[in-house]
């Protein structure tokens, strides 16, 4: 008869992982990734083989602080999926097929589900002593975004070197994010942003980043890793400053309603913040301008409250997304700038000469610390649209 170990919830649990699984490609919800964390939290140093483990889904609910009406109904579809296999290049650089799960049973009756690592991940979970990273549970277990606890655990593995470097391609293919935003405003903004701002928060670890380019492109990612070491250990008065944040917060968010003409109460502005200040602040954004919602705090309320979906995959629900009110703004941009008739001859200036323009329309759409960004790494591509479109009315 198997042996069937009950998991114990707990952030401070640890979890260890060898680093070929860190590195491996593969695309995991932010439940998913979570349900993996938890089991491999609950592997003992000295086990030689995996257990069966069962927990209880409204504990696993209440860890991760999800008030999903069908948690119940998620979590069998989701350990489902870890049954499929995925695909892993293994040690030897061959393709492989593997699943997480062997085993997951549904207890229907008794709100629970029982599962159970599949074998050949035996060399990534158990016996572990080099080349793997340890971290706390409780560093991944409360961030939002699925391509945050990939990130963190990407980074984490090179805590010790503080740096790391990826080409954008080979990011975008460890984070799972092929074919999501594929403009580079986006993933920064979606991505890495949203990422780096959870991390520094919630984890042991921060980061800063900058860009290389190849030719007018982004080309590597540079990360500089720093470890947060107070993060395990808030004080009551770190608690009491959290807090505050979160008052600050309610602020923030009531600002940016008036100026979108809405007087929000702080009851329907706390239930927004359960799904993140970040989001609630890029949806408001997002609709500011758009005169087709009638409702705007219903619809937000809406959004936020989808069912089902990962953070990621509730931005795209956006009526407007981030790359097409770009494309408006720079459209905006250089009809402002086009003469009024065809011309003869027209001088070429270079772009930052169109500097102060083109950051007052970029600032009716974004704000300005994000327009001057947008500017200084597209200036030079958006003159040339201009230039482009200058050409076309000469004689």
């Amino acid at each position: 008869m198997e042996n069937n170990k009950e998991i114990i919830f707990k952030d401070t649990n640890l979890v260890s992982k060898a680093n070929s699984i860190i590195e491996a490609k593969f695309k995991l919800g932010v439940t998913e990734q979570k349900i993996i964390s938890v089991i491999a939290s609950n592997i003992h140093p000295n086990d030689q083989d995996f257990q069966t483990y069962t927990f209880s889904i409204k504990e696993f609910g209440n860890l991760i602080g999800s008030k999903s009406k069908n948690l119940y109904r998620e979590v069998d579809k989701i350990t489902t999926q870890l049954m499929q296999p995925f695909l892993f290049i293994n040690n030897e650089g061959k393709p492989t097929r593997i699943a997480w799960l062997s085993k997951a049973t549904y207890n229907v009756n008794e709100g629970s589900v029982t599962v159970r690592f599949d074998p050949d991940l035996k060399p990534f979970f158990l016996m572990l002593n080099q080349k793997f990273t340890k971290y706390r549970l409780g560093n991944i277990i409360h961030l939002r975004s699925n391509y945050s606890i990939r990130l963190y655990e990407l980074l984490k593995s090179f805590e010790g070197l503080t740096e790391r470097t990826f080409t954008l391609e080979d990011l975008r293919s460890k984070l799972g994010a092929e074919d999501k935003y594929p403009n580079w405003i986006n993933f920064r903004q979606r991505v890495l942003d949203r990422a780096q701002a959870e991390i520094a928060q919630k984890t042991d670890i921060s980061f800063t980043y900058e860009t290389f380019r190849k030719g007018r492109s982004i080309h590597k990612i540079k990360f500089n890793i720093k470890t947060n070491y107070l993060s395990d250990k808030l004080t009551e008065v770190e608690e009491k400053m959290v807090e505050v944040v979160d008052s600050q917060d309610v602020t923030d968010i009531q600002r940016l309603g008036l100026e979108m003409g809405l007087n929000l109460k702080k009851k329907v502005i706390n239930e927004w913040l359960y799904y993140g200040k970040d989001i609630v602040i890029e949806l408001m954004n997002t609709i500011k301008y758009d005169d087709s919602i009638k409702n705007p705090i219903g619809y937000i309320s809406t959004v936020l409250q989808k069912q089902g979906t990962d953070q990621d995959e509730q931005l795209d629900l956006f009526n407007e997304d981030k790359s097409i009110i770009l494309e408006k703004a720079i459209r905006e941009f250089i009809m402002s700038k086009l003469p009024n008739r065809k011309v003869t001859r027209a001088e070429k200036l270079p772009h930052y000469m169109h500097t102060k323009d083109a950051l007052e329309i970029l600032k009716k759409y974004f704000g300005e610390e994000e327009s001057k960004r947008i500017w200084d790494e597209q200036g030079v591509e958006i003159t040339e649209k201009l230039n482009e479109e200058i050409n076309n009315k000469l004689i």
